[in-house]
């Protein structure tokens, strides 16, 4: 584009302007099955356990650690979904003793710190590990968080940056075998698919 500068004799120079550098958003982009789970740290004050984790008395629990012995249901959840939390925690928590009973674990990783998580597993009467991820990294790592492509900019009454809901299961491969992304906060994940994809990961 050029512009042209005028000074006080009247003189006019013309300038040539260089273009702003066109920047997209990083979209997101979760996850899905056949994928390999990328690796992931927890510090066990970070979090909620059951005594089936709490026994392990690791200061640290990796994704290898978790899916060692029996294949892993990882979800994500953020209070700031509204209407939607309450019942995805209620979902959850229906499924928690189908995937006890199939041999597998329950891992739900949150944006709020193991203090407010604590407080929610009481309130709420839960049973399955909750455990703070701490910056976002590990739900970044999935693909169903992005600072800048934030949950709020496509979904109305969503006030704070949030996950997007997503439940996967991994197996003891770290192979993910079975994924439910809602984008739109406006799915139930299919608990038949769910079950028997960790059926046949065990």
């Amino acid at each position: 584009m050029l512009y042209e500068i005028e000074d006080e004799l009247g003189n006019i120079t013309s300038l040539k302007a260089k273009p702003l550098p066109a920047r997209r958003p990083e979209r997101t982009s979760p996850l899905v099955k056949g994928q390999q789970a990328p690796s992931f740290q927890l510090r066990a004050t970070s979090g909620v356990w059951n005594a089936r984790l709490a026994a392990r008395g690791d200061e640290e629990l990796t994704l290898g650690q978790l899916v060692q012995e029996r294949p892993l249901v990882l979800s994500f959840y953020c209070p700031c979904w509204n209407a939607y939390a309450p019942k995805h925690l209620h979902y959850l928590q229906q499924l928690y003793q189908n995937i006890r009973g199939l041999g597998g674990e329950l891992l739900v990783l949150s944006n709020e710190p193991g203090p407010l998580l604590q407080q929610l597993a009481e309130q709420e009467d839960l049973d399955f590990n909750l455990a703070y991820d701490r910056y976002n990294q590990i739900a970044g790592s999935f693909g169903v968080y992005s600072d800048s492509h934030p949950l709020w900019e496509r979904v109305s009454g969503i006030s704070d940056d949030a996950y997007i809901p997503a439940v996967y299961v991994i197996d003891r491969q770290r192979q993910i075998v079975f994924d439910f992304v809602d984008e739109n906060l406006e799915l139930t994940c299919d608990a038949r698919e769910l079950l028997t994809a960790l059926y046949h990961a065990r």
